[in-house]
């Protein structure tokens, strides 16, 4: 029998502004795979005049796929499963936007991360994954580390579902 991982999500947004919208999601799976997508922006977010100087809005529309496609994977993946966000970022918020612009439902629950490692504050969790962070060498500027780093923490206290 293999382990079931718990599953996480990460999303990062357009600006550090309310008006941001979703520009990359990764997740994993039960299983530990991770997922990764650029987010095609919708005009309603007016992609062009919300994002950081930094983001590349023609790249997410050369690279990215549509909301309706991320959605429709998403909700294949994560069926019913309990999803955990570090609680830090506006993800609930960028994902109720994501699956709200094509008036679709979210198939699973997001739950921030203290519930998972019970006992420990949300600081120390944070803690406990910069130190995996520097151990395999990971750059949590990126959504993709930020979940590979949850996936090492969770295996090294030994959570499986």
């Amino acid at each position: 029998m293999t382990n079931r991982f718990p599953v996480f999500i990460d999303i990062e947004a357009s600006t550090a502004e309310e008006t941001s919208y979703p520009i990359a999601i990764s997740w994993s799976l039960p299983d530990g795979q991770l997922k990764s997508v650029l987010v095609i922006p919708e005009d309603e977010w007016e992609p062009w005049d919300n994002a950081d100087p930094g983001i590349d809005v023609q790249h997410l529309f050369d690279h990215g796929m549509t909301g309706a496609d991320i959605i429709r994977e998403l909700n294949e993946d994560l069926d019913g499963l309990t999803v955990f966000v570090d609680g830090l970022d506006e993800d609930e918020r960028l994902l109720e936007m994501l699956f709200d612009s094509f008036q679709q439902s979210i198939g699973f629950e997001l739950a921030v991360i203290t519930e998972l490692f019970s006992g420990h504050t949300l600081e120390n969790i944070l803690f406990m994954r910069e130190d995996i962070a520097r151990e395999f060498q990971l750059d949590l500027e990126t959504i993709e580390d930020r979940i590979r780093a949850h996936l090492f923490l969770a295996n090294e206290h030994r959570i499986f579902g």
